[in-house]
């Protein structure tokens, strides 16, 4: 029989054993369920460019304390869009697919600071950031007629020996739409006199965005009519052209976001909108990441939405048929015009 000490030491080695293994049914069961881990997935599909949407969402996830990461999974293929929490892209996505009822209402705080032309009017998609269309003009040929002699989208006709190059306006949807645009602005008949103005001054229609960029930077052209995300990948300190964004106003092409119907992510989707409408480090990734996009809250949270008069967007060809018809009047009247030399 034992005697009263070994019970007792008996015992403690049995409390001992016992509390080792608690200890370790703990341990293994937080290795198990990933306590540190990322408590949620927010799956983003895309038609930008993957990199940067998953550098911008990146960030953003950084940015949360440790006990509310965010993991996000981006996605730029089609078939995947089903299945996303949200879609990052143009305006014109974003408006197929809320009249197709597959977005529901945002709510979030900051979207409140943007104006109407910058958001759906059920707010089911707002604006994250903008590309406007610039005059991209060579350096050597400002210094000839000096760079106060072009300011303004009236001043290009008035460059009789200038050599501009562009974009063919019917090729894709981002061309179409800086059509649309203009014409909205404008009006119809007084966008196609203006491009009547400056179509003997055309030396080209490209078919790829970097060849008017191109171009104008080798001296080829003299003026590149062309987008601010196409160009600013290239600048630098010697770039031999500088970008001109018309002081009255551009078309610019819109990028937003929409929330899918069927996601269950919506706080941590809105936390993403609040955060890219706000912060600073994620005006900052627009530069550091070259994408050449303008945020539509210059100043976050500190100040108002950027000047909705100086962005010109499509604001009556609201159908594809109508965007159709315009492409179509614009090849007419000036693009298959007699203009003189123009090359293929």
């Amino acid at each position: 029989m034992l005697n009263g000490l070994q019970c007792d030491e008996v015992m403690s080695r049995k409390l001992i054993f016992t509390v080792l293994a608690c200890l370790l049914f703990l341990l293994a069961g937080c290795s198990r369920f990933n306590v540190a881990g990322p408590a949620q997935t927010v799956k983003v599909y895309t038609t930008l460019d993957k990199t940067f949407v998953a550098a911008l969402c990146g960030r953003f996830a950084e940015s949360l304390p440790q006990d509310k990461k965010i993991a996000f999974v981006v996605s730029d293929k089609e078939d995947e869009l089903e299945q996303a929490d949200c879609i990052i892209s143009g305006s014109t996505l974003l408006q197929q697919k809320a009249a197709a009822g597959s977005l529901q209402k945002i709510h979030a705080e900051f979207a409140d600071l943007l104006p109407a032309e910058l958001k759906d009017k059920e707010e089911q998609w707002v604006t994250l950031f903008y590309d406007p269309a610039v005059l991209l003009v060579n350096q050597a040929y400002s210094r000839k007629v000096g760079q106060q002699q072009l300011l303004h989208w009236s001043d290009v006709p008035g460059q009789k020996d200038a050599r501009i190059v562009m974009e063919n306006l019917s090729d894709n949807e981002s061309t179409v739409l800086f059509l649309a645009a203009m014409s909205s602005r404008m009006g119809q008949d007084e966008c196609i006199a203006y491009l009547r103005q400056i179509r003997p001054l055309i030396r080209q229609f490209a078919k790829f965005p970097i060849t008017p960029v191109r171009m104008a930077a080798t001296g080829d052209a003299d003026i590149a009519i062309t987008r601010r995300s196409h160009v600013f990948k290239y600048l630098q300190n010697d770039f031999p052209a500088y970008i001109l964004i018309p002081e009255e106003g551009t078309p610019v092409n819109l990028f937003g976001i929409g929330l899918l119907q069927h996601s269950k992510r919506q706080k941590e989707t809105i936390a993403f909108i609040d955060w890219s409408l706000r912060s600073s480090e994620a005006r900052t990734l627009l530069m550091t990441t070259r994408s050449g996009y303008l945020p539509v809250l210059p100043k976050g949270e500190n100040g108002q939405a950027v000047n909705r008069d100086v962005l010109w967007t499509n604001t009556f060809y609201k159908s594809g048929q109508a965007l159709e018809q315009l492409a179509a009047d614009w090849l007419r009247e000036i693009r298959l015009a007699d203009a003189g030399e123009d090359a293929k």
